[in-house]
């Protein structure tokens, strides 16, 4: 499924027992063009076959492996990341922390942080024109064709995120403040979206906002 000023590029990365899918959006917005999550495996030609950006974001504490390079191939381009992301990337020069700095596109990407992980410091964006929710590490959604052998199923299964769209048990492990994160979900609920689209696994193009608010009601979390 495609979406108006919407593309995405999907890699693969190695991880222990498995190939985890990982996908990167450009938003087109009236104002900008945003490089999200840039995957740490993106080669100098991927970063440059993306075009011109003007921001670029990594979502969360564990999504910042891409963006020294993607700084690199995008010198003019604006960095933003959670709260944490500058101790761990003290050479690059931060324009704004998701969270806590004005976010200027919110008309046309909404920003919301999830609170009360400090470990993880999550954003996930709705971007308005597609109503597609993007999400990095909230959610999985591994299909069959992505988690072949004992290794994928394995991790997913300790994860709770075989080979359908779930939360992952070790994600809501680093919660912290569970009425903090409560007040993150019941935000995204009142968010007008129709798609999913984790950094991991398929888009869910029919009915993502219901499969999503059921797999965190699975894990306790309402709306």
């Amino acid at each position: 499924m495609t979406f108006d000023h919407l593309r995405f590029i999907e890699v693969e990365l190695q991880m222990p027992l498995m190939m985890l899918p990982v996908r990167t959006s450009i938003i087109e917005l009236d104002r900008a063009r945003v490089l999200w999550s840039p995957a740490s495996t993106f080669t100098e030609a991927q970063l440059r076959d993306a075009g011109e950006v003007t921001d670029i974001i990594a979502p969360n504490l564990l999504h910042g492996g891409g963006m020294k390079a993607a700084a690199a191939a995008h010198p003019r381009a604006r960095l933003w990341g959670p709260v944490g992301i500058k101790e761990k990337f003290p050479e690059l020069s931060w324009h704004g922390m998701l969270g806590v700095d004005p976010w200027p596109y919110d008309d046309e990407l909404r920003h919301v942080a999830l609170r009360g992980m400090p470990d993880f410091n999550e954003s996930v964006f709705l971007h308005h024109r597609s109503r597609v929710l993007l999400v990095s590490d909230l959610a999985f959604n591994i299909d069959e064709s992505q988690s072949r052998g004992i290794g994928p199923w394995l991790i997913l299964h300790l994860f709770g995120t075989y080979r359908r769209l779930g939360v992952s048990r070790l994600f809501l492990n680093r919660v912290k403040d569970r009425a903090a994160f409560q007040e993150s979900i019941e935000r995204i609920a009142a968010l007008d979206f129709s798609h999913v689209a984790p950094a991991h696994g398929r888009v869910v193009s029919e009915e993502g906002k219901q499969k999503l608010l059921a797999a965190l009601h699975e894990r306790g979390y309402t709306a």
